[in-house]
């Protein structure tokens, strides 16, 4: 194969994206390393880095083969790289790369691309990308998550049950597919997170100081430290974040605080039309617009601005420098108090 067709597809590949028949011919450059063991001298690092991910890959669904729910269970609840037996496979996978592949696997060759099957249905899959970009990864429901660089994701190969579970460490974003009967359940070292159907990024490395959850569309709910049991009441430890909503969990007091993502979007699927030209709107009416389009609480004394009446032209800003230029015209100040924008304002005469 040209290399340069190749590495197009092997990328390709890492993201997620390519097609059945492009899954084949990468299945089959892959074997033919069996054949030419001393050719992976010859990868560049982001061929070296996908041979690496499967024969890592290949072994660990060699050593899941077989194993009782209960067993794959615990797999799912401690990263699979951490594990003594995955840090066995990670090194034989190093040893491989640096030539000795023959000597490992001349009995039954390089591992496959595909791992083992199993007849449960509670076989825990995992993918880590420890590559510089962005990693696509498309669960069985068809919920999409974006996994960023140094992190990792542990799923069922098919949900079964009241829900749907997975385990993040590092951090991804999740457009998750909606299934009102089966809630969406991310775990983290320090909070869990709860969706019916929505997108948003959750931050969650290990042993950070900080863990955070920002909401895109729909809304979420994040539980401190302990887990959430099957079927069981979320209590008084759980905060709901809506859309342009962040949520920060410090991770050593144990202690929730929430903001405006950095730049807020319109939620809106249609949202009503902003004017790109005031001439006497009442300032109380294009506050009012601007809280339906992003979704986020803006808190002012209403008798106080009654008499406020803008004249402006607001075309390409955003949420905050549109606020900006109403306080700047009627004399007015504004702070940002746990997710909520608060206008000050002695009223206009």
């Amino acid at each position: 194969m040209n290399k340069e067709i190749l590495s197009d597809l092997l990328k390709k590949y890492l993201r997620g994206e390519t097609t059945p028949e492009e899954t084949e011919l990468v299945d089959n450059w892959y074997a033919s390393l069996q054949e030419n063991p001393d050719d992976v001298s010859l990868l560049d690092p982001l061929e070296l880095d996908i041979v690496q991910n499967k024969i890592f890959d290949g072994i660990k669904g060699n050593i899941s083969f077989g194993k009782k729910k209960e067993d794959l269970t615990t797999i799912a609840s401690t990263p699979f790289y951490f594990k003594t037996t995955f840090k066995l496979a990670a090194a034989i996978a190093v040893i491989a790369l640096i030539g000795l592949g023959a000597i490992l696997f001349n009995q039954n060759g390089l591992p496959s691309l595909h791992r083992e099957s199993v007849s449960s249905s509670t076989m825990i899959q995992g993918t880590y990308n420890n590559s510089t970009i962005t990693r696509r990864v498309v669960l069985q429901d068809g919920t999409a998550i974006l996994l960023k660089p140094n992190s990792s994701i542990e799923y069922p190969e098919k949900f079964s049950g009241s829900d749907r579970r997975v385990q993040l460490r590092g951090e991804a974003f999740f457009e998750v597919t909606k299934d009102k009967n089966r809630p969406f359940i991310i775990s983290t070292s320090e909070v869990t997170v709860k969706v019916l159907g929505t997108s948003f990024n959750v931050i969650a490395y290990e042993g950070a100081k900080e863990v955070s959850v920002a909401v895109k569309t729909g809304k979420v709910s994040v539980i401190k430290s302990k887990k959430i049991k099957q079927n069981e009441r979320v209590d008084s430890d759980e905060v709901i974040v809506t859309p342009n909503q962040e949520l920060i969990y410090n991770t050593a007091n144990a202690y929730f605080s929430r903001k405006i993502v950095a730049e807020p979007v319109v939620i809106l699927e249609k949202p009503a039309q902003f004017e790109t030209q005031y001439d006497g709107a009442p300032v109380v009416k294009i506050l009012n617009v601007l809280e339906q389009n992003y979704g986020i609480d803006i808190q002012y004394d209403e008798w106080a601005l009654s008499n406020c009446i803008l004249t402006t032209s607001m075309a390409e800003e955003g949420l905050y420098e549109r606020i900006e230029i109403i306080c700047k015209a009627i004399g007015a100040q504004y702070t940002i108090e746990d997710a909520k924008i608060v206008i000050i304002s002695n009223g206009c005469h």
